[in-house]
């Protein structure tokens, strides 16, 4: 059944999140999160809106380490489920803040493949109807949002690395936006189940 997650798998996400948060070492921490992040992918999208809240509050953790790890997972869920691009955004957005230049760089690197799995979706999309739904204008609108903080951080001056992986980025968009001159106009045929 969709929606219905299987108990024992509830029980056992909902106590990893806890666990992360009540460990005391960090070697602990990270080792809970590697386990959460396993076990949450395998979860359908359904399943995985219960969890997402927890999985933000891991970023309020004192190490550095476990933000970045939390930030990793937060990113390839997105991926995974794009639906959750208006929610995961924001959350990037303000990561790219963080005090730790590891933490800000991994909400970038999330934010490369975040932005072109968006963004190939929309272009898919536009390919087979005229028409955007909400839910994906309001994902495009947000990535629109990080894109436009992210520029911001490639294009001052200092950051030091944080600013490397920021033009990275700004790297990445263009090239997904420079069209390939040996490639075909036309859709590929089998594209169009991605919708």
């Amino acid at each position: 059944m969709v929606g219905i997650m299987n108990p024992v798998s509830r029980e056992k996400l909902a106590s990893l999140s806890s666990s992360v948060k009540f460990a005391i070492d960090l070697g602990s921490k990270l080792e809970l999160c590697r386990q959460l992040k396993h076990d949450l992918l395998e979860e359908d999208a359904a399943d995985l809106s219960e969890f997402l809240p927890s999985i933000f509050d891991l970023y309020s953790d004192p190490f550095g380490p476990v933000r970045k790890f939390a930030t990793e997972i937060i990113g390839e869920i997105g991926v995974k489920h794009l639906e959750f691009v208006p929610e995961i955004a924001p959350f990037l957005i303000t990561v790219l803040e963080d005090a730790t230049p590891a933490v800000a760089r991994q909400s970038i690197a999330c934010s490369i493949d975040l932005f072109r799995h968006t963004l190939e979706k929309i272009a898919i999309r536009g390919l087979y109807s005229s028409e955007l739904d909400s839910d994906l204008e309001s994902s495009w609108s947000w990535m629109l949002k990080l894109k436009e903080k992210i520029y911001s951080i490639a294009f001052q001056p200092g950051s030091g690395g944080i600013r490397l992986v920021a033009l990275k980025f700004v790297e990445a968009v263009i090239l997904l936006y420079t069209p390939n001159p040996n490639g075909s106009p036309e859709p590929p045929p089998n594209e169009g189940n991605l919708i």
